[in-house]
């Protein structure tokens, strides 16, 4: 019963106010009662009717919920107050507004809404300028404009649109560009340093006949100097192999296959364990049996690479023990770690580690290219790796072996990293 009292009310006064409305309008006014009708009492638009000094005589429930303060006589809505006060504006700006508004039949007004705490938002209105025959004087009669503004957002956002669309046609040619160079250069990496083994085989053949031939007349200083030779031709070859496994592990084809794991690391292992005895290395392989989806021989390289480090960065002061652990995640990752009691290396170099030519021990021969190259095969299988080490008591490196239709979904989806 309260609230149907409470409703006939409201229902009244703004009755009341299309009355007021129409009494003042003038007599061959373009406006019946029903259309006025609707705009006060069922219009979704905030509509106002305001006198000559910008002051409103009449508006629709809209309005009032919209900018109506709780301060507000309830009778009264917002009836006889100035339209400036509904915004950041003085009345002079407000005014002005007005008339450029009413000259152009739109405007724009900063409108305080009153929902919650108080919001500055820009909002449209159409104006028409209307004669009261009661009053004898101009009134404007303001309607917010949605369908202007959201004309105006929806031109916006297909600027948007376009111009998004126009960047990633750039960047979509940007990445074919890039990717056709990270052909080009692989090509030419792996042709360079297979053409730069020749000459050093040539290099490394006439320094062992030199040294066969006239070694013996050779002084001490002399031979002092061949070895310096025939080591530097070494190690360019030794950089040159590195570079074209490198070169193989970017763009060699991953035509991946069921490879036991086990298997391989024994295979690895019986080829590093030549010319050691049980007594320089103790080595253990834990772990069930697994298999893993790979490229053979580029899984073989990595594995080659980590337990060779392991045996290639041996502490001097204590016998090396290598420690390999297999484990299946419930995930189906199969979780490969590789543990040494080496050298190890400084924790805080542990993510430029698996960068080209970083060396982190200066005083064992090496190209800086191993662990460089498990990350790219990594990389292409979409496998993750990882390295960590206190820098006193050897070192541990982790390869987790995804499953492999995901790297292939991630090299479709980023071009530059496809086939």
């Amino acid at each position: 019963m309260n609230m149907m009292s409470s409703a006939h009310p409201v229902k009244n006064r703004y009755s009341q106010d299309v009355e007021r409305a129409l009494n003042l309008l003038p007599d061959d006014a373009d406006v019946d009662r029903d259309t006025l009708s609707a705009a006060f009492l069922a219009s979704p638009y905030a509509c106002f009717l305001l006198d000559q000094d910008a002051r409103v005589l009449v508006c629709n429930r809209r309005a009032e919920r919209l900018y109506c303060r709780p301060t507000n006589d309830a009778s009264d809505g917002l009836r006889g107050i100035g339209l400036h006060k509904l915004t950041k504006l003085t009345l002079e700006e407000t005014m002005d507004v007005l008339k450029t508004g009413a000259a152009s039949s739109s405007m724009e007004l900063p409108m305080i809404a009153m929902q919650g705490a108080s919001v500055v938002r820009p909002t449209l209105f159409r104006v028409a300028l209307l004669r009261s025959s009661a009053l004898g004087q101009r009134l404007y009669l303001l309607t917010q404009d949605h369908l202007k503004a959201a004309a105006e957002a929806l031109g916006q956002m297909n600027r948007r649109r376009v111009a998004a669309r126009n960047d990633l046609a750039q960047i979509e040619a940007r990445l074919v560009n890039l990717h056709a160079s990270l052909i080009a250069m692989e090509s030419f990496a792996h042709q360079a340093s297979h053409d730069l083994r020749t000459p050093l085989s040539t290099i490394s053949g006439m320094l062992q006949l030199f040294a066969s031939r006239f070694g013996d007349g050779l002084p001490e200083k002399g031979h002092e100097y061949l070895n310096v030779m025939r080591r530097a031709a070494e190690q360019m070859d030794n950089l040159t192999c590195d570079f074209l496994e490198h070169a193989r592990s970017a763009s060699a084809e991953v035509a991946a296959e069921p490879v036991n794991l086990r298997a391989m690391l024994e295979d690895v292992r019986r080829d590093l364990q030549n010319g050691l005895t049980p007594e320089d290395m103790d080595f253990r392989i834990t772990g069930p049996s697994s298999t893993v989806m790979a490229e053979p021989t580029l899984l073989r390289m990595v594995l080659a690479n980590l337990l060779g480090n392991a045996v290639k960065y041996r502490h001097p002061e204590r016998r090396l023990c290598v420690e390999v652990m297999l484990r299946s995640d419930p995930d189906g990752i199969e979780t490969l770690t590789i543990s040494d009691n080496g050298s190890g290396f400084d924790p805080k170099r542990a993510e430029e580690i698996f960068l080209p030519f970083r060396r982190l021990h200066a005083s064992v021969e090496g190209t800086g290219m191993g662990l460089s190259t498990c990350a790219e095969v990594c990389r292409r299988h979409g496998w993750a790796i990882s390295a960590s080490s206190d820098g006193e008591s050897g070192a541990n490196f982790n390869v987790y072996f995804s499953n492999l239709h995901r790297a292939r979904q991630k090299e479709q989806n980023n071009p530059i990293f496809s086939e």
